[in-house]
């Protein structure tokens, strides 16, 4: 007759042999799982990159629409792509997981007016990129400032707008904060420079003098971007150590900062030629008991 324990290494044995193909069954489940994953997102951004050659291709070529406008509208319609594409594969892949995506739907529906109320800014940042585009405001490639910054529209996206500065830094700013834009890609740029002399120079003489060097860089020097000749609009302040003299020059989008450096540089150079003093700050120490 066999006693009870003589039945347990024979149970062991089973149970070992039951959790191996249990396990194993798992884990050939998960990696098949896992294959299939990785073969959906390979091919949701083979089609993503499909969708935005396409944008790319039918709307920023696009020769009816102008090219600073196509870029913007090809940017804001790639960004929907990409966000919607993402959320369509997030939920085929759950779908492989088991997860139910129609009680997922159900519960971020509900979970969106909660999080609605914490996220008002998202939406008014949406709201706001989207006035930007309809009333175009700006647009990509065009030089702005903007919440302090300076620098040209890299991208406009749904939630932020990206500015590229001069100094190369990268800008990015929720849509929602912008109030006031300053564009200077409208037309045309004005460069602006203003000379000093000093009080004891002939104010109509240096007139002339840089009359003559506007007209020397207008008609002969042939600065690139300079759309007409600098104009001498007078006399702008009586500081404290000199007279300020304002020129202005119009000049193509982006090219003024050029041109005013080009400005500064021949004035410097004419004002030495002729003898007129640019003044700078100066000041008289007495000591006591000198007399």
């Amino acid at each position: 007759m066999m006693r009870f324990y003589d039945f347990l290494p024979l149970a062991a044995h089973n149970m070992q042999e039951w959790l191996f193909e249990k396990y194993s069954e798992i884990a050939i489940d998960a990696l098949h799982k896992a294959v299939i994953t990785v073969v959906i997102c390979i091919i949701g951004s083979f089609i993503i990159g499909i969708i935005k050659a396409i944008i790319k291709k039918t709307i920023t070529k696009n020769p009816k629409l102008p090219a600073r406008k196509a870029k913007t509208v090809g940017t804001v319609l790639t960004s929907v792509v990409k966000y919607v594409a993402y959320f369509v594969l997030l939920c085929v892949v759950l779908t492989q997981w088991g997860v139910d995506t129609g009680s997922l739907l159900a519960l971020g529906s509900v979970a969106t007016v909660a999080v609605g109320l914490g996220a008002q800014s998202i939406i008014q940042d949406m709201m706001t990129g989207a006035f930007i585009l309809m009333e175009d405001q700006f647009g990509v490639g065009d030089i702005i400032t903007t919440e302090g910054c300076t620098g040209t529209v890299v991208a406009i996206g749904l939630r932020t707008t990206v500015l590229r500065s001069m100094d190369g830094n990268m800008h990015i700013i929720p849509n929602g904060q912008i109030k006031i834009v300053t564009n200077m890609s409208k037309e045309f740029n004005r460069g602006v420079v203003d000379v000093s002399v000093a009080y004891e120079e002939d104010l109509d003489r240096v007139m002339k003098v840089l009359d003559d060097e506007m007209t020397e860089i207008y008609e002969k020097e042939h600065i690139d971007g300079l759309l007409s000749k600098p104009a001498i609009w007078g006399v702008e302040e009586l500081g404290e150590s000199g007279i300020r003299i304002r020129i202005a020059a119009d000049c193509k989008i982006g090219q003024n900062w050029n041109i005013e450096r080009a400005i500064r540089y021949r004035v410097k150079n004419r004002f030495d030629k002729e003898g007129i003093e640019i003044p700078f700050p100066q000041v008289v120490v007495s000591r006591k008991g000198e007399k």
